[in-house]
C-alpha cells in the first residue's frame, strides 16, 4: 500500500537519479527501470518537477468497487484505515488517490 514514506522513498531515488545518473544512458536506464533500453525523453527538469510535484501532492484514499473502475464511495479518506473502516463488503478494493497542489 502506497503510504508517505513510500512517497518521500520515490522523491529520494528521484533525486539521486537526477543527482548522479546519466540521463542519456538507455543502458543505465534499462537496468534500473527493469523495462526495455530506451533512451529516456526526459530532462533534469522534468525529474525536479515530478519531484517537486510529489512533495506538494496530497495522498488520499478512496474505497473502489472490485473491478477497480468506480468509487464506490463519494469521499477520500487520510488514511487507509479510514477508508477501511467504511468498506461494505469483502469485495471493495482500497485505491490510492495522489490529489495535486492547487494552481496558484
Amino acid at each position: 500500500m502506497l503510504q508517505r514514506q513510500e512517497i518521500m522513498l520515490i522523491r529520494a531515488a528521484l533525486q539521486f537519479w537526477y543527482e548522479e545518473m546519466d540521463l542519456d544512458d538507455a543502458d543505465m536506464f534499462a537496468i534500473y527501470s527493469g523495462g526495455p533500453r530506451i533512451k529516456p525523453f526526459w530532462r533534469g527538469e522534468d525529474i525536479q518537477r515530478l519531484r517537486q510535484q510529489l512533495i506538494a501532492a496530497r495522498l488520499r484514499y478512496a474505497v473502489c468497487q472490485s473491478d477497480a473502475t468506480r468509487v464506490k464511495i463519494p469521499r477520500l479518506f487520510d488514511t487507509p484505515a479510514a477508508a477501511n473502516q467504511v468498506m461494505a463488503d469483502g469485495s471493495d478494493r482500497l485505491g490510492v488517490v495522489l490529489v495535486d497542489a492547487p494552481a496558484g
